[in-house]
């Protein structure tokens, strides 16, 4: 099968692409980063792994990168250049070495219907007991096949080869007489899925089928590199169950799931990936106390380096443009990354002209501004820089105009504003200029970076479309590069597109879209005033208590008449709508939780895609934007 597609940006999560060639192709090493930075610090194994992210965030894909079937082609590859930067990041993290594998990667979906136990007329006690009775014969499955896998054996044919040492002291394998071997142990797990797919589609009652219910996952706590052998050797040095998808769980099974792997712990190594939309609201509003486990939230991991997140976008997309069937092999480079100052040259001369006729009107009352407004008519420069200069000032006389003033009125001089002119400043008559006046806003690479709120999918889903209108260039034989203007409608019609899915995609989804339009509304007052006060803009808000009830964040969160609020906000973490970010701010030590839009929120409200700008909102005033 080949390994390229017409627009690879398209292919989306990792189960999609069949190949393991095709998976280690599209994977970048960076994403590994996330892992490193635990192994360092001693976190990373004989721990419970957390993995956290709002969908898209790259959960499947990390997991994958570590099943037997990847670790061995690269093993196979490891001196080829297109693989060495993966293979060295797996071999600082113990995973491979020079000549082998030395782990063993036990993937389990949680997709596959185990939801339906949730469903049978038993006692909860039973249910939990068909649940890890389940859990722990698809483990061992599992188990059976990746080591199968790892040592290339035929599944189920060479099972006998491998021999499980286990003396049963526990007496967990009630039916199974143990020590054995492979085929034995995969026999007795399959003999137990079976008889639990007939419980679920029978008619009986449940006291007439025999069924061996488990208590424990016997699975996680005898299986390791000393039990399962081959020819009297260890399989491998090191274990991870892997469990992917885990919010698809009921919530009484996660919960059980999870408390038990909590409490038993020990040295085994188990990572558990599920999206923020699977948490408790509390998990999602309040701060998240590690314990007995280890969380790995990916957004935010990647909010704190951006520097490496924009590294990691680079290579996905050089990565894809390269398997693209239609010969268009870079991306980056066929985006423009500047204003094309000539077609938008009669929008520069009005924007000029306006400007000039406002700062004139402005001089007619006070002579105050009058070397500033000389400095910008006299300045030698292109129509663009001229513009931006004139909107700057027009914003610094604003700002100058609302402050009580304390001497004479002498003209103010042209020193003193370049003092006050900075990259805020720069960037708010960027924004004013380009919303007021139509001009292309988003466009470049950069910006495509920041679209994507430190998830790599939602830059996917944005690099698709750019990717997708570069090959229709190439085939009418039209020069492959972007404009401003082009990519600045792909971002704005993409952005719709998403709009529009929040009605069938998210719960809640009538009050979360009347919310979010009052707060993009509220932001874009905000960011819009003639002085900008909050250059370059607002785009976020944190919750301060009620003045008149003086609420503080636990006890406005347990008072029932916020529910529609809290449901609204933990839900637009768990999508990754709203961006939380913890800001120092005010008194020393002061730490506020900071709510963002999204970007291509942003990109939907007419605002600027920089972070910094937030308004303190109480939980009253919140809840309006609701109603």
């Amino acid at each position: 099968m080949s390994s390229k597609f017409r627009n690879p940006f398209k292919l989306r999560a990792s189960e999609k692409i069949e190949s393991e060639v095709g998976f280690l192709r599209l994977f970048s090493p960076h994403v590994l980063e996330a892992l490193q930075e635990k192994h360092q610090k001693g976190e990373l194994w004989e721990n419970v792994l957390l993995i956290h992210s709002s969908p898209g965030g790259g959960k499947t894909s990390l997991l994958r990168a570590f099943e037997p079937a990847s670790l061995i082609t690269l093993l196979n590859t490891k001196s080829s250049s297109e693989y060495k930067d993966l293979f060295n990041a797996l071999k600082k993290i113990e995973v491979i070495s020079s000549n082998q594998v030395k782990l063993l990667g036990i993937s389990l979906q949680c997709t596959r219907n185990y939801q339906v136990l949730e469903d049978l007329d038993v006692s909860e006690a039973q249910k939990k007991r068909l649940f890890f009775s389940l859990i722990n014969s698809r483990v061992i499955l599992a188990t059976l096949r990746s080591a199968c896998k790892l040592k290339g054996k035929r599944y189920p044919d060479d099972l006998k080869d491998f021999k499980f040492q286990y003396n049963n002291e526990d007496n967990f394998f009630k039916s199974l007489q143990v020590p054995c071997n492979g085929e034995e142990l995969n026999n007795w797990a399959s003999g137990i899925e079976r008889q639990i797919y007939r419980l679920v589609d029978s008619f009986l009652p449940i006291d007439d089928l025999v069924i061996e219910g488990h208590d424990e996952l016997i699975s996680i706590l005898t299986l390791n590199p000393k039990s399962l052998t081959l020819d009297g050797n260890p399989i491998c040095s090191r274990m991870v169950f892997m469990f992917d998808d885990a919010h698809k769980l009921s919530f009484a099974q996660r919960a059980s799931l999870k408390q038990y792997i909590f409490e038993k712990r020990g040295n085994h190594n188990i990572w558990i990936s599920e999206r923020l939309e699977a948490l408790k609201p509390e998990e999602n509003l309040g701060s998240f106390k590690e314990r007995d486990f280890q969380v790995l939230n990916l957004e935010n991991f990647w909010r704190n380096y951006p520097a490496k997140l924009s590294k990691i976008l680079q290579n996905i997309s050089d990565k894809r443009a390269a398997i693209s069937t239609e010969e268009v092999t870079s991306f980056q480079e066929y985006l423009t990354e500047n204003l094309n100052e000539e077609n938008i040259k009669e929008k520069l001369t009005r924007i000029l002209e306006e400007t000039e006729k406002s700062l004139m009107q402005t001089s007619k009352y006070t002579n105050r501004f009058d070397d500033w407004v000389r400095y910008t008519k006299e300045y030698d420069g292109s129509l663009l820089d001229k513009a931006l200069l004139m909107k700057e000032v027009e914003i610094l006389i604003n700002r100058n105009m609302g402050k009580p003033q304390l001497s004479l009125d002498f003209p103010l001089a042209v020193n003193e504003l370049h003092e006050k002119m900075n990259s805020d400043v720069v960037n708010a008559a960027k924004l004013f200029m380009s919303i007021n006046y139509e001009l292309p806003y988003y466009y470049s690479f950069k910006t495509l970076v920041k679209l994507a709120s430190f998830n790599i999918e939602q830059f996917l889903s944005f690099s698709a479309e750019m990717f997708e209108e570069m090959i229709s260039k190439k085939i009418r034989g039209d020069e492959i590069v972007l404009s401003d203007s082009k990519q600045n409608s792909i971002i704005k019609r993409v952005a719709d597109v998403k709009w529009k899915k929040i009605d069938t995609e998210v719960p809640y989804a009538e009050n979360i879209q009347k919310f979010l339009k009052s707060f993009g509304a509220f932001s874009k007052q905000q960011t819009y005033k003639a002085n900008a006060p909050y250059a370059p803009g607002v785009s976020g808000f944190s919750i301060k208590p009620n003045k008149e009830r003086m609420f503080g964040e636990e006890l406005w969160m347990t008072d029932k008449i916020y529910e529609p609020l809290i449901e609204v906000i933990s839900t637009c973490v768990a999508y990754n709508l709203l961006e939380k970010q913890t800001v120092n701010q005010g008194k020393k030590g002061q730490v506020w939780d900071v709510y963002y839009l999204n970007r291509w929120l942003c990109v939907i409200f007419g605002l600027p895609l920089s972070y910094g700008g937030f308004r303190h909102k109480s939980p009253d005033e919140l809840i309006k934007w609701i109603k």
